[in-house]
């Protein structure tokens, strides 16, 4: 099956939910979208226009909502099928779904809802980027720790490779920490004691070498140190600046172990919170999906009378299309509702309420898997 489902709406008289899952049956599945037309607020011609607009705005920042969290819970969980509280996000959609009258009574007049609903996602956008910023700031610290142990002897850190035997400092003497090309190191060896006029004699010492360099220490009389610079800098050794410090590589380990842990911490409070508004950012969207295919079915179809009043005049049905069969399912459906109950046929002719691509039914997609490309 493709991810996507498509939320359409149908004049009423033009086919039930039996009669449209025998025309699609081998190209799609079908299920009753819960939009409860007989009791939102229907308002005045003007509103619903001019709310139509808004909502295909609304809907836009209510689907980039839901796809950053569920990509966040990706990065989080590779391979791990996103879920609405345990369920199946198809499933929960097109079996399991149904306006939540608690938190949006459908009495509430529908710009106000609306606007409501693209606030609470609004709000949780934020927060998403509040949450991810702090996460990744600590993995910034992380992966600047360890770099300092990684790279070549160049520019790697030295607090692990540095021994408190290795160091001489005094008020006169010092020691050097060199840098040389593999190429050079048998040079540097025989010419080391001669750059310098006070270089103690065989105190050169190889500390450490990985593929291209060797790392050495040698101890000189600090009023010789600008000399040996000068020659190092002339048979291309590097000088590395370095302070032994007994307590550095200690206070690294430790403050690696606790942003470590911290950011464990972090990344298990962002994946819990990523579960628990993922849910919460679909099932506003849906609600949104829902109002919107409420605002464009009657700004479509208009209203009908019933022993009730006046109620709008559309059935809306979620459909699922199977891998590869989009086209002939769009096919399908502009042959079967063509008419739509518009004058017109298959003319083209400006509908209110329509947004985008213009179908003979009222029409808005809702991804399910927002990484996979349509």
């Amino acid at each position: 099956m493709e991810s996507q489902l498509w939320a359409i709406g149908i004049k009423e008289d033009s086919c039930s939910l039996s009669d449209l899952r025998s025309r699609v049956k081998e190209l799609a599945t079908v299920s009753v979208f819960k939009v409860p037309k007989k009791s939102l607020r229907v308002g005045t011609l003007d509103s619903l226009m001019s709310l139509s607009d808004d909502l295909a705005k609304m809907d836009i920042l209510a689907e980039a909502t839901v796809t950053k969290l569920y990509k966040q819970l990706q990065d989080l969980k590779p391979g791990e099928e996103a879920n609405i509280l345990g369920v199946p996000v198809v499933r929960y959609a097109t079996l399991q779904w149904d306006w939540d009258e608690a938190k949006f009574q459908v009495k509430t007049p529908l710009r106000e809802m609306s606007e409501s609903i693209s606030m609470r996602l609004s709000a949780l956008d934020d927060e998403l980027k509040l949450k991810v910023s702090e996460l990744n700031a600590l993995k910034g610290t992380l992966q600047a720790i360890e770099r300092k142990t990684q790279g070549n002897l160049m520019v790697r850190g030295l607090a692990d490779v540095i021994s408190e035997q290795d160091v001489m400092e005094s008020d006169y003497m010092t020691t050097v920490y060199v840098v040389v090309p593999k190429a050079s190191m048998k040079e540097f060896e025989t010419s080391y004691e001669k750059m310098a006029m006070y270089v103690v004699p065989k105190s050169g010492k190889l500390i450490m070498e990985d593929l291209e360099y060797g790392l050495y220490t040698c101890i000189m009389f600090r009023k010789s140190l600008d000399d040996f610079k000068a020659n190092a800098r002339e048979k291309r050794f590097t000088l590395r600046e370095f302070t032994y410090d007994p307590n550095a590589l200690a206070a690294e380990e430790a403050k690696k172990s606790a942003d470590t842990a911290e950011s464990d911490k972090l990344k298990k409070m962002l994946e819990n919170w990523c579960h628990i508004n993922y849910a919460e950012c679909f099932t506003m969207m849906m609600h949104l999906k829902a109002v919107r295919i409420f605002v464009e079915s009657v700004l479509r179809y208009g209203l009908t009378s019933s022993v009730q009043g006046m109620e709008p005049n559309f059935n809306a049905f979620l459909l699922q299309p199977k891998k590869g069969q989009p086209e002939k399912l769009r096919k399908v459906l502009a042959e079967a509702f063509g008419g739509g109950g518009m004058d017109g046929g298959d003319e083209e002719m400006v509908v209110p309420g329509a947004q985008g691509e213009f179908y003979p039914y009222v029409y808005t997609p809702i991804e399910t898997e927002p990484n996979v490309t349509m």
